[in-house]
C-alpha cells in the first residue's frame, strides 16, 4: 500500500491505497461485480448526480455532506472515474487506515468507525428475483419464466397487469371451442377473482405442460371442477362423460374421497382411458405452448402440437390469417421431424417488392399501419399457406424471421361483397394509401391569398373493410395528432368541383374505391388528411377551396339517400376558413325559424332596410349581409357556400367579433338577432313615426296606484312593446318575473323584464364526490363508501359523514390519503400526531388520491397508534456504501394497517396484530392440490414472513438513526420485550421476497365491497339531467347578501330572489350554460353533462306562471364539442320536409331523428305548435 495521503485540493482526501492495492482487498467476483456495475454509466464516469443515486442511493443527507463525499471519491474533480471509485470504496469500506484517518479528518462521519459501510451487497444476502422463485416451486426454468413474463406483457391488460376475459379470448385468437375456453380460463384463475395473474399462469402451465405425465392429466380434471374444492362430485363427473363422449362401460372413475372422485383418481382413469381425454388434452397443450408463450420442452413436441394445432385451426372461420410462404414450412416441418432446428421464417418467396408502392424511396414517406410489405402479383395457393395469428406470433418467438423487415403478412377473411366474384375470400392485397397533407408555408406577411399545395405525408396498408372513422383514428394514433380537428379527403383528379370530404364515418374503404372505377389490381388510393388548425381554426382545404372558387363534395352527398338534398332550399353547408364554426352553426340553426327567414327572403322588405334613415348602418349592413347569405343557401344552386361578404361585416361591425378567435355560439346568436331587431326597429321607426308619447305626469299617477302582477306585467309587455317593436321582438322575446320575497313576513315585490334566450344552468353543482374505503381492524372485506360533500369541507367533516355511515365511532377513526404512487399524504411537520388534522381541507389532496378509513384500536389515544404499511426492497449490484440500505429501490403497497399502540405493547404483539388484519389476504395452509411445489416460509410454524421496522414519514429511511447511517429502517424484534415507538414514527411491513410471491394474494387485498352509496352517489353527480330539471334549477330562490328594507316588517330583512317565466315567446332559445368559471382553479369549466330534452311535445306548461296550453317542437340545435378555447360547434336542423339535418360547416347530410346527438347540445331552438 502506498505511505503518503494526499490532500491535494481543498475538501478533498485522496485515499492512501492505489487502485491495484485495493484489488488485493476484494475478491474477484466483488470486482467482476463493481466494474461491471461501472459500465452501465454513460462517458465512462459518474457525476455527482449519478453518485447521490446510484452509491448514496438517494439518501436524505445534508447537501454539504454529499458534497464532501462526492470530492473525497473524485479527488476534488467533477467526475468519478473507476480508478477512483474502486479505490475510495474499497478504502473506505475495508481499509482501517483510510477509515481512520477520514473519521478523523470529518467528525461527522464517527459512526462509520463501529459499523464501516459495505462495499458490494454480500452474494448470499442479493435479492431473490421473482423468476428464481416461480423456477423454484415449478417445472420451469428462471429463463423460460422470463419468456414467459414478456409475452404475458403483450396479451394482458397492462393496466392491471392481469389477464382478464377478454384478454384471455384475444390470445386464443377464437381458435378453441368457447366453452372449452372459459372452462380452461377458471382452472387458471385459482382464487377465482375472474382474473389471471403472472403467477397463476406460470404454475399452471407447469402442471399442465411440465412434469410428470400422470400430473399433466390429473390437472385436467379441475375443467369440470365447477365448485373448486379438487373433487369431481357425481354430477361433475356426469358432465365429463357427457364432454368426452365416454360410453356407459368405461364411466369407471374411482370416488376415493368420501363418495367424490380426486385429482389423482381422475388422472388413473384418464391413463387408462386416453383416447377420450386426447383432444382435451392436446388442446390445453396447444393453448399453453403456441397461445401463452411456454416454449416446447422439445422439437418432437413442438412436432406434434404444431400439427395439431394446424389440422384442428385450418378449416375455422377466424377473420385473420397469417401468410407464410410454403417452401418454409415444408422445411420446417422435415427438420423438426429430424428433431434438427427449424431455420428462422422465410417468407421472401413471396414478397412482393418496393417498385411503384407508395413506401418507395422516391417518395420517403413513413408506413403508419402495422405492414408495408406487399406480396407478389398472381400468387397461387401451392406458393403459401394460411395459419392463424397466434401460431405465427410463436414461430417468431421459437424461431426469429429471415427478413428484419417486411416479413408479416396478416390477412383478413372477408365477405364476398368485397370481391369481384361475390364469394368469401382472403384478402391477400390490400389497399395501398398514400396520405397527402397541406404545405405549411405561408406567405411573409401571414396572409394566404393562394391554395397551398399538397404533399406526400404518410402511407398506410389497410384492408377494405376499414371504415372512415377507423383510419381516421389511425392517423391520430400514429401520426399523434391528439385530440385536435382532423378529417379526410379523397383526392379525385375527375372531379371539376375538387376532393370528396369523406364526412360519412361508417363508410368503408372498398365503397370508396369501387366509386373511384378502377380495376381491383391497382389496389393503391390517395387521401388527403386535413388537420385544422389550431392558432387560427382554418381547414386549409376549406381555405383552399374558396380561394379557388371551387364547390366542396361531401361523400354523404354522393349516396342514392342523400343524393337528393342537392337543390334543397337551406341544406347547404359553410364554409369554415377560420374559427367560425360557432357563426356557422349558429346561422344554420336561426335559419330554421320561417318567419324570420321569409321575411328576408322578401325584396320590399329589404328595400325597406335599405332606403331607411338610420344611425345605426352597422346592423342595416350586417342584415343586409345576412339576407344575401341565405338567398343564396335558399337558392340551393351550390352544394356550399363560402359566407365571405356575411363575414366581413360581422369583422367591420363588431369589435368582439372581429378577430378569427373561437367564440360563443350563444353570444354570437344574440349579437346577430341584436342586429336585425335594430336594423328593422329603425326602419320601421323611419318609415312609420311612433304616436306621441304619452304625459309622463298620467303615467307616474297610475302607478301609484297599487297593481296586480298581472297587471304589472301587462304595462311592461306593453311599453316594450311601444320601445322595441320589430319581427325579432314578436318571434324570440319572452318575459319572466323576477320576485324579492321577504324571509320573514313571506311579502313580495315584481318585476318583469324581457328575454330572448333562456340561460339554464345544467349542473355546475359546489360539491364534489368522495370515495372513501373504510378498512375495520378485524381482517374483514373493506367497504367503500361514497359521498358528495361541499367543496370547502375539511376532514373533521369526512370523519363524522364515515363515522355515521360506517358505524365507527368518529373517535376511532383516521383518515388516510394514499397517492396512486402508493404515499400517504403528509401531515405538519410540527404535528406529531399520525392522524390528519380535522382543519385540512378535502381539496388539498391530491388528483387520484385514494382515501382511506382506518378503524383505530380500542381504548387508545391519539399517539397510541402508527400507521403501518407494505413495503419491497428492490435490491441491486450496483457500487455503494450504504450499509443496511443494501436494496434502496422501495416499492410500497397495499392496503394501510394501523398497529395499535397500548404501554405494555411487545414486539411479538405488534407482529400478531399486524398478521390478523392481513389474514384475509395470506394464504395460510399448504394445498396438496395445488399446481406448484411450496416452500417452508408458507407454513405458519416457520416464522412470520416480514420485518417490522421503524421508517420516516415518506416510508423510505429509517425513523431513528441520522441520515449519514444510511439506513432503511431499524428492525423491530418479534419477542416478548416491551417496544418503544417513537412518536411521529410510522412502521414499515417488509416483506421477505419468497413469502411476498408466494403467500401475498394481492387479489384478495385489493377485494372491496361497495355500498350501495357508490353507485348512488355516482349516479346524481354523473347521471344525465333534464330540461326540465334544467328549469327547476333556473327558478330555485337565490338568498340576497345585502339586507333590504321591507315595508310590512318595517325593517331591514334577508330577501331571497325568484326568477320565474312568466310567458314564453312563439321561438324559444334554451341556452345550457356549459360554461362557468371555476374559482378555485382560476379557469373556465366545461360541464360535459348530458341533458335528456324532447325534440316533440315538450310542455313547458309546469314552469310558466301563466301557460297558454301550447306544446313545442325542436327545430334546430347547436351542439358543442371540446373545451371553450379549441372546441367545434356543429348543427342539426329541420328541412322544409320535416327531415333532420346535420350541418358540420360545409358539409350538410340527412340523419333520422335517432341520429340526433343530444349529448353536445349547447343551443336549443323550438317552435311553438299554437292549439287549434
Amino acid at each position: 500500500m502506498g505511505n503518503t495521503i494526499l490532500t491535494g485540493r481543498s475538501n478533498a482526501i485522496a485515499p492512501i491505497i492505489s487502485a491495484e492495492d485495493a484489488r488485493t482487498h476484494i475478491t474477484e467476483e466483488e470486482y467482476r461485480r463493481i466494474r461491471q456495475a461501472f459500465q452501465r454509466f454513460k462517458n465512462g464516469c459518474i457525476n455527482y448526480d449519478e453518485f447521490c443515486y446510484h452509491v448514496l442511493g438517494g439518501a436524505q443527507i445534508p447537501e454539504d455532506k454529499r458534497r464532501l463525499l462526492f470530492s473525497f471519491f473524485s479527488h476534488g474533480a467533477e467526475t468519478i472515474s473507476f480508478d477512483n471509485l474502486l479505490s475510495s470504496l474499497v478504502g473506505l469500506c475495508r481499509v482501517e487506515e483510510v477509515q481512520s484517518r477520514f473519521i478523523e479528518e470529518y467528525h461527522e462521519f464517527a459512526s462509520w468507525g463501529l459499523s464501516p459501510p459495505k462495499l458490494t451487497i454480500p452474494l448470499n444476502d442479493s435479492y431473490i428475483s421473482f423468476y428464481e422463485v416461480m423456477s423454484y416451486v415449478t417445472h420451469l426454468s428462471v429463463k423460460e419464466v422470463i419468456e414467459l413474463e414478456k409475452v404475458f406483457a403483450t396479451i394482458s391488460d397492462r393496466a392491471v397487469c392481469k389477464l382478464n376475459v377478454e384478454k384471455w379470448k384475444q390470445a386464443l385468437g377464437g381458435c378453441f371451442p368457447d366453452t372449452y375456453a372459459e372452462r380452461l380460463f377458471a382452472v387458471f384463475d385459482e382464487n377465482r377473482d375472474c382474473q389471471i395473474d403472472f403467477r397463476e399462469l406460470v404454475c399452471t402451465l407447469s402442471a399442465l405442460c411440465r412434469g410428470p405425465h400422470p400430473g399433466r392429466i390429473s390437472q385436467l380434471a379441475r375443467i369440470w371442477d365447477v365448485d373448486c374444492d379438487k373433487l369431481l362430485s357425481d354430477e361433475e363427473l356426469s358432465n365429463m362423460y357427457a364432454d368426452l363422449g365416454v360410453p356407459v362401460e368405461h364411466q369407471t372413475v374411482t370416488k376415493s374421497a368420501n363418495g367424490k372422485a380426486a385429482l389423482v383418481d381422475f388422472g388413473i382413469w384418464a391413463q387408462e382411458n386416453e383416447r377420450y381425454i386426447a383432444k382435451y388434452y392436446s388442446m390445453a397443450l396447444q393453448i399453453g405452448h403456441i397461445c401463452l408463450g411456454l416454449r416446447p420442452e422439445s422439437k418432437k413436441m413442438e412436432l406434434q402440437v404444431v400439427n395439431e394445432f394446424e389440422s384442428r385451426a385450418s378449416e375455422l372461420p377466424l377473420s385473420e390469417w397469417n401468410i407464410v410462404a410454403s417452401g418454409w414450412h415444408s422445411e420446417y416441418r422435415t427438420l423438426l421431424e429430424a428433431e434438427r432446428t427449424p431455420n428462422p421464417i422465410d417468407n421472401s418467396g413471396i414478397k412482393g417488392t418496393r417498385e411503384d408502392s407508395w413506401t418507395s424511396r422516391l417518395l420517403q414517406v413513413a408506413c403508419i399501419s402495422a405492414e408495408s410489405a406487399r406480396l407478389k402479383p398472381d400468387l397461387l395457393p401451392m406458393d403459401y399457406i394460411r395459419v392463424p395469428v397466434p401460431l405465427w406470433r410463436a414461430w417468431l418467438r421459437w424461431h426469429g424471421c429471415a427478413l428484419t423487415v417486411d416479413s408479416q403478412f396478416t390477412r383478413k377473411y372477408l365477405d364476398g361483397e368485397f370481391f369481384e366474384d361475390n364469394k368469401p375470400s382472403l384478402e391477400l392485397y390490400p389497399l395501398e394509401i398514400l396520405f397527402l397533407g397541406h404545405d405549411r408555408k405561408k406567405s411573409h406577411d401571414g396572409t394566404e391569398t393562394t391554395p397551398r399545395s399538397l404533399t406526400p405525408w404518410a402511407c398506410a396498408q389497410v384492408s377494405r373493410s376499414m371504415t372512415v372513422d377507423e383510419l381516421l383514428a389511425l392517423c391520430k394514433t400514429e401520426l399523434r395528432l391528439g385530440d385536435g380537428d382532423a378529417r379526410l379527403w379523397q383526392v379525385v383528379k375527375e372531379n371539376e368541383e375538387g376532393n370528396v370530404l369523406l364526412d360519412d364515418g361508417n363508410q368503408n374503404l372498398h365503397q370508396l374505391y369501387t366509386a373511384l372505377g378502377k380495376t381491383k389490381k391497382v389496389n393503391k388510393m390517395k387521401l388527403l388528411l386535413e388537420v385544422r388548425e389550431r392558432g387560427t381554426g382554418v381547414w386549409p382545404e376549406e381555405l383552399r377551396a374558396s380561394l379557388s372558387g371551387k364547390q366542396i363534395t361531401a361523400a354523404s352527398t354522393l349516396s342514392s339517400s342523400n343524393a337528393q338534398l342537392s337543390g334543397r332550399p337551406g341544406a347547404v353547408g359553410l364554409v369554415n376558413y377560420g374559427n367560425f364554426c360557432y357563426r356557422n352553426a349558429g346561422i344554420q340553426c336561426l335559419a330554421r325559424v320561417s318567419p324570420l327567414t321569409q321575411y328576408l327572403l322578401e325584396d320590399e322588405h329589404l328595400d325597406e332596410l335599405k332606403k331607411a334613415n338610420t344611425k345605426r348602418r352597422d346592423a342595416v349592413e350586417t342584415t343586409i349581409e345576412y339576407a344575401k347569405l341565405l338567398r343564396e343557401m335558399w337558392a340551393a344552386k351550390k352544394k356550399n357556400i363560402a359566407p365571405n361578404d356575411f363575414n366581413d361585416a360581422i369583422r367591420m361591425n363588431s369589435d368582439m367579433f372581429e378577430c378569427s378567435e373561437q367564440h360563443d355560439c350563444q353570444e354570437f346568436v344574440a349579437f346577430l338577432l341584436d342586429q336585425l331587431h335594430t336594423s328593422m326597429y329603425e326602419a320601421n321607426k323611419t318609415l312609420h313615426p311612433p304616436p306621441p308619447a304619452k304625459d309622463p305626469k298620467k303615467e307616474e299617477e297610475n302607478h301609484e296606484i297599487e297593481e296586480t302582477d298581472e297587471e304589472k306585467a301587462e304595462r311592461s309587455w306593453t311599453e316594450y312593446e311601444k320601445q322595441n317593436e320589430s319581427l325579432v321582438t314578436q318571434l324570440f322575446t319572452g318575459q319572466l318575473r323576477s320576485r324579492l320575497v321577504c324571509r320573514t313576513c313571506q311579502s313580495s315585490s315584481s318585476v318583469f323584464e324581457p328575454f330572448t334566450s333562456l340561460s339554464l344552468p345544467i349542473g355546475f353543482e359546489d360539491v364534489d364526490l368522495y370515495q372513501v374505503i373504510v378498512v375495520h381492524r378485524d381482517g374483514r372485506i373493506p367497504r367503500r363508501y361514497g359521498f358528495r360533500l361541499s367543496r370547502d369541507s375539511k376532514i373533521g367533516h369526512l370523519r363524522e359523514v364515515v363515522a355515521a355511515s360506517s358505524g365507527i365511532s368518529m373517535s376511532h377513526i383516521t383518515i388516510q390519503c394514499m397517492s396512486s404512487k402508493g404515499t400517504l399524504m403528509s401531515r405538519s411537520p410540527n404535528h406529531r400526531s399520525s392522524n390528519l388534522r380535522d382543519e385540512l381541507p378535502l381539496s388539498s389532496f391530491p388528483s387520484g388520491a385514494r382515501l382511506y378509513a382506518l378503524e383505530l384500536p380500542e381504548s387508545t389515544g391519539e399517539d397510541e397508534w402508527r400507521v403501518a404499511m407494505h413495503r419491497k426492497l428492490q435490491y441491486n449490484h450496483e457500487p455503494h456504501i450504504l450499509g443496511s440500505t443494501a436494496g434502496f429501490i422501495v416499492s410500497r403497497f397495499g392496503l394501510p394497517l394501523i398497529v395499535g399502540l397500548d404501554e405494555h405493547v411487545t414486539g411479538k404483539k405488534l407482529y400478531e396484530d399486524v398478521m390478523y388484519q392481513m389474514h384475509r389476504f395470506m394464504e395460510h395452509s399448504v394445498n396438496s392440490f395445488s399446481s406448484r411445489a411450496h416452500d417452508p416460509c408458507e407454513d405458519d410454524a416457520s416464522g412470520f414472513p416480514f420485518t417490522l421496522c421503524l421508517v420516516d414519514q415518506n416510508y423510505e429511511w429509517c425513523g431513528q438513526c441520522p441520515a449519514l447511517r444510511f439506513c432503511r429502517g431499524c428492525p423491530i424484534r418479534p419477542d416478548d420485550n416491551k417496544v418503544f415507538i417513537p412518536a411521529n414514527s410510522p412502521i414499515a411491513v417488509d416483506w421477505f421476497p419468497i413469502a411476498l410471491y408466494l403467500r401475498y394474494n394481492h387479489s384478495e387485498e385489493q377485494a372491496c365491497e361497495d355500498d350501495p352509496s357508490v353507485a348512488e352517489t355516482w349516479s346524481r353527480h354523473f347521471a344525465p339531467s333534464s330540461l326540465e330539471h334544467c328549469i327547476e334549477k333556473f327558478s330555485c330562490p337565490e338568498t340576497l347578501d345585502a339586507a333590504i328594507q321591507c315595508d310590512r316588517c318595517e325593517k331591514k330583512t334577508t330577501r331571497d330572489k325568484v326568477m320565474t317565466i312568466w310567458k314564453l315567446p312563439k321561438y324559444l332559445i334554451i341556452h345550457l350554460k356549459r360554461f362557468e368559471f371555476l374559482r378555485e382553479q382560476g379557469r373556465m369549466g366545461k360541464c360535459k353533462r348530458t341533458v335528456n330534452f324532447p325534440l316533440k311535445h315538450f310542455d313547458p306548461a309546469p314552469f310558466v306562471d301563466k301557460p297558454d296550453g301550447n306544446t313545442y317542437e325542436c327545430i334546430a340545435l347547436a351542439n358543442h364539442y371540446g373545451q371553450l378555447s379549441c372546441g367545434h360547434f356543429i348543427a342539426y336542423a329541420k328541412s322544409n320536409e320535416d327531415k333532420w339535418l346535420l350541418l358540420n360547416d360545409c358539409s350538410v347530410r340527412e340523419v333520422s331523428e335517432e341520429e340526433v346527438d343530444k349529448q353536445g347540445a349547447y343551443l336549443l331552438f323550438y317552435e311553438r305548435k299554437d292549439v287549434k
